[in-house]
């Protein structure tokens, strides 16, 4: 079925500082980048030709000092006496991407330094996220006197208390945003820069991130303590592979120390060490100088967290951590069907939801909000679905699991409308809820769903409607002629792109010479302009839009400009993002 939904609004990113012809001529000859590319660093701030050559090259040393982090110095000091009277540390990390790969990180530094320590993980079906009180006496039954998390912990107040009355010291890593209400759980050291007496200018990390800062300081102190002497000190730049797959997947901001670590990271990932990365990059079908940062994202990212989707996340921590590269190979291709097994089961319940929403937007429902159910949807993936229910009908989203008489579901925002919000006016009906004002999850009786249908399209009255669509950003206009393998090239440094450092998106003109649906979903075209070389542009889901481009007309499009390494050719390529009729788009209008 076709989305009856008319293209977004198209708008120009604030206007760069308006710069004199011959200085920016001075600024082409200093960085040696190329207009279309210096434009875009002209719209992201950067003006002179220092700021760019120090955003193109970041220099690792530049990071800010970890002992800025507030509670930095006490976690250090009870990691350190752990070491030094060999306690056993437990290491409970989150099940999705950032918790593994900061369990992970943890599992390499702290065995290189000579501790003792375990990492455990919830399982999503049983334990539900972060924290609990299960885990903390699983910790104490095993002998364990330090607790450490990883992504999580700044609202498990139960289970901080039951570290307290079991004796065991509570160490909480974790980045997420506290509820001022209710203060912080009682611990050792809570080391979290979104504390609001956190003066380190480090509240973008991520879970692993902020792991690999507490291994920055506790390097430091086990130099101070002798730890290494007489041997070589452990290389902690190593796992900037781990921070890097962490900071692309989970969506933090890539500005400032995070830029620099996404941008030494992918380095280190393409030269990477690690048995577990290097048979995921193969079962990827990825060879490891061709890792790009889409790769981080789409292709690595979501086969990691397939493993906490589909069954226990123990499965990918064990391949990041494993140092057999015989046993690696194996890890991978069950984690690459798992992914498989993930994709097959989310694309089944998209064309699901994708049909109710639609037949139920035909009788009049879902004006402000979506609310769909069914027990034969999975729980681990309704989040990945919820997500492409706003993406497609742009509004709000609640997609359930109904599974033994339980309800279980995901909530994504759209525009910027606050969900938690709402779900705080729905509260009666819920069994439970929690996240934030873009993303949640609840809890319900199943008899109560259609009620909690009505009450969340209520309290989300005036959401979903086409003015609230946030308009599609571009960098500006361009023609097929400038996107050529060099000045995309140009472009693919300013990256890695994400929140905080966005993709450059651009409007341009072009016919249709070739058009191919691709598994139904997909448009693959042949783009042409006269007297230029025609270039391949692919447009995910495009094929469910109503309207969409034939063979021999002309139309108006905004894309991504990107390079396709494909057996060792490199080609130009556009990722669209949008299209419309030609002439409906007027750059004059836009301001």
């Amino acid at each position: 079925m076709k989305r009856h939904l008319r293209p977004r609004d198209w708008k120009f990113r604030a206007e760069a500082s308006s710069i004199p012809a011959d200085e920016l001529s001075e600024l082409k000859r200093a960085t040696g980048l190329s207009e279309i590319a210096l434009r875009v660093c002209l719209m992201r701030g950067l003006e002179t030709a220092e700021s760019i050559q120090a955003f193109l090259n970041p220099r690792f040393e530049t990071i800010r000092p970890p002992s800025t982090i507030r509670d930095m110095g006490p976690a250090i000091e009870r990691l350190a006496r752990a070491h030094d009277h060999g306690e056993l540390v437990w290491v409970f990390g989150d099940y999705d991407v950032d918790g593994t790969t900061g369990a992970a990180l943890f599992g390499w530094v702290l065995r290189d330094f000579g501790f003792r320590f375990e990492i455990r993980q919830p399982d999503r079906f049983r334990d539900g996220y972060g924290l609990n009180v299960g885990a903390v006496e699983e910790a104490k039954a095993a002998g364990a006197s330090v607790l450490l998390t990883v992504d999580c912990g700044i609202t498990s107040f139960a289970a901080a208390e039951r570290a307290v009355e079991l004796g065991i010291d509570l160490v909480i890593v974790d980045h997420h945003q506290l509820d001022p209400t209710q203060g912080l759980p009682k611990a050792v050291a809570v080391i979290n820069p979104q504390r609001a007496d956190c003066e380190s200018g480090l509240r973008q990390l991520c879970g692993c991130g902020l792991a690999f800062y507490v291994s920055i300081a506790l390097r430091a102190r086990g130099r101070e303590l002798g730890w290494f002497a007489g041997t070589a000190e452990p290389n902690l730049k190593q796992h900037l592979d781990l921070v890097v797959l962490a900071t692309a997947a989970d969506m933090v901001p890539l500005t400032g120390d995070n830029h620099i670590l996404v941008r030494h990271g992918l380095e280190v990932l393409k030269n990477t060490k690690k048995p577990g990365f290097r048979a995921l990059l193969e079962a990827a079908g990825i060879g490891s100088r061709d890792v790009s940062p889409g790769h981080l994202g789409f292709t690595l990212g979501p086969r990691i967290n397939a493993s906490g989707r589909m069954g226990s996340a123990s499965l990918a921590l064990e391949l990041l951590t494993t140092r057999d590269p015989a046993v690696a190979p194996a890890l991978a291709q069950k984690l690459e069907r798992m992914n498989a097994e993930r994709a097959e089961t989310q694309n089944r319940i998209w064309d699901e939801v994708r049909v109710r929403v639609e037949e139920g937007m035909g009788r009049g429902l879902f004006q402000n909000g979506v609310v769909v159910a069914d027990p034969g949807w999975h729980e681990g993936v309704v989040g990945i679905v919820a997500s492409r229910v706003t993406e497609t009908f742009r509004r709000p989203a609640a997609v359930l699991a109904i599974r033994d008489g339980h309800g279980k579901g995901s909530v994504r925002s759209y525009g910027g409308k606050d969900v938690l919000s709402a779900l705080r006016s729905c509260a009666g009906l819920l069994l439970g809820f929690g996240g934030h004002r873009h993303a949640a999850g609840l809890s319900i009786d199943p008899t109560q769903i259609d009620e909690f249908a009505n009450s969340f399209d209520a309290a989300l009255s005036g959401v979903g409607e086409e003015g609230d669509s946030p308009p599609l950003l571009l960098e500006g206009n361009c023609t097929l002629e400038d996107l050529s393998v060099e000045s995309i090239a140009e472009l693919e440094r300013l990256g890695p792109f994400g929140p905080g450092n966005p993709e450059p998106v651009f409007a341009f003109s072009a016919q249709v010479e070739n058009q191919q649906v691709l598994k139904g979903r997909h448009l693959k075209y042949r783009l042409g302009e006269k007297g230029t070389a025609a270039l391949e542009a692919i447009w995910f889901h495009g094929a469910e839009r109503e309207l969409i481009p034939e063979v021999g007309q002309r139309w108006e499009w905004a894309g991504v400009p990107e390079l396709n390494r494909f057996r060792g050719r490199v080609t130009p390529t556009i990722r669209v993002k949008d299209c419309r009729q030609s002439g409906a788009f007027d750059s004059a209008r836009l301001d």
